[in-house]
């Protein structure tokens, strides 16, 4: 008598012990799905935005924190502190 027809207890398969290969592997996995090449995937549009005007604040706003810098005392500091205002907004809506 077989032990599928008689509807014994059967003993599960064993998993492999240790590491193995398909642990260690990084990334995606495409096993059961099988991708179709016919279909046409769409890119998000690209979104025109004004990054010129931003890279131009911060980079005004970098050579006035240097100019800063370089003229000292108070005037120096208020002009460096400006600056870095000017260059944080700039980065701010670059990267928003």
């Amino acid at each position: 008598m077989l032990p599928a027809t008689s509807q014994a207890q059967q003993s599960a398969q064993l998993a492999p012990k240790g590491p193995t290969v398909q642990a260690a592997a990084v990334g995606f996995r495409a096993t059961g799905a099988k991708v179709d090449a016919t279909t046409k995937s769409t890119a998000a549009p690209i979104v025109s935005r004004h990054q010129g005007q931003d890279v131009a604040l911060m980079a005004v706003g970098v050579g006035a924190m240097v100019a800063g810098a370089l003229i000292g005392d108070t005037a120096g500091t208020i002009i460096l502190i400006g600056g870095a205002g000017m260059a944080l907004f700039g980065l701010y809506h670059y990267l928003e």
